[in-house]
């Protein structure tokens, strides 16, 4: 050992030392390259997204369930779509401030590999720091909800990734599909396109829910696949998606659950997650047609004073509500399927 040692020149430890500073800063180089990358594509504003083919008017209004799917499930994407390239693109914000759509190839290049920051110091359009301590476990009505989770893309505080979504929209509805995607990724190291549509209703700040669409490429599908419509919804709360005010869905005989404050002109957009056409939350205030309703706590129906089903309800179950049908929705009740409130 001693004499190979002895054997190195001055010459030879020269051009190690050259060799080793150069593969030293092709290492930094392209380290550098990687992550700016990285950052460059998870933060990458773009007006060229490609829209859905959603219709707005012709999204069912809430009924009591979280969810609907569209398209017998099929995602709205095109062949040539299908790389298995990753991707993190966002829409820029419109002229009110409101988050567009977020497009996405997801895969391991996109998971983060750091902790979360804060994003406390941004507020989405329509965005109140509003709680409910005795009906949302987390308190807060409101959440930053992210277009594209920091779970599957690693961006946390870019603007346009944040929109206000209510408490049970981010983390019931939405989380469930992230977490599914995230764990295919994960055990199989696939891509996956992704694209999430906030939908808005003429000029309202708050969306009345997202599209998500997700479509594993590799296996064609078959680890991935739905097209489905969450409404931005929290049980027990109304809330004026014009605004993003919200109260209580008291079920006190008389109570006016809302007064419509905006008369603002819809705007016009060339995708289809706008529409002209006011909501009905901004327009009929969640008035409607006001009648008196029974409640059963137990099953969470609710019934006409009339139905045969009213007088086989216990006394400890029963509740009357005064309001329109849309209230007692909101309210988290079903209507019954016999007397079809």
């Amino acid at each position: 050992m001693l004499k190979m040692q002895s054997m190195i020149s001055p010459k030879s430890v020269h051009f190690q030392k050259g060799y080793l500073f150069s593969l030293l800063s092709t290492l930094i180089i392209f380290t550098v390259a990687f992550f700016s990358t990285t950052v460059s594509a998870t933060t990458n504003i773009s007006e060229d997204i490609p829209c859905s083919t959603l219709v707005v008017e012709k999204i069912a209004p809430y009924s009591g369930e979280a969810s609907i799917v569209l398209n017998d499930n099929l995602p709205d994407f095109y062949l040539s779509q299908l790389k298995p390239e990753a991707f993190v693109v966002f829409s820029p914000l419109d002229s009110y401030g409101r988050t567009g759509i977020g497009f996405a190839c997801l895969g391991r290049e996109t998971i983060p590999t750091t902790q979360r920051g804060t994003i406390g110091n941004i507020q989405p359009s329509g965005w109140h720091t509003i709680r409910y301590d005795d009906l949302i476990e987390d308190r807060y009505l409101y959440n930053r909800s992210h277009i594209i989770g920091f779970l599957l893309s690693g961006d946390n505080a870019t603007p346009e990734n944040l929109f206000t979504g209510t408490r049970f929209l981010n983390a019931v509805s939405m989380v469930k599909y992230e977490i599914s995607i995230a764990q295919y990724i994960e055990q199989t190291g696939n891509h996956v396109l992704y694209r999430i549509t906030p939908c808005y209703h003429g000029t309202d700040l708050v969306a009345f829910g997202v599209q998500m669409e997700a479509y594993s490429i590799e296996d064609h599908g078959n680890g991935i696949c739905f097209n489905v419509f969450l409404y931005n919804i929290q049980p027990g709360i109304l809330i004026d998606y014009s605004t993003g005010n919200s109260q209580r869905a008291y079920s006190v005989s008389g109570t006016t659950f809302w007064e419509n404050e905006s008369d603002t002109p819809a705007k016009s957009s060339e995708c289809s997650f706008f529409t002209d056409v006011p909501s009905q939350e901004s327009t009929t205030s969640f008035k409607g047609n006001e009648n008196t309703y029974v409640f059963n706590n137990n099953t969470k129906l609710f019934h006409l004073p009339t139905c045969s089903s009213v007088i086989e309800i216990k006394p400890k179950n029963r509740q009357e509500f005064y309001g329109s049908r849309e209230d007692a929705l909101v309210f988290g009740y079903k209507p019954c399927k016999l007397c079809n409130p």
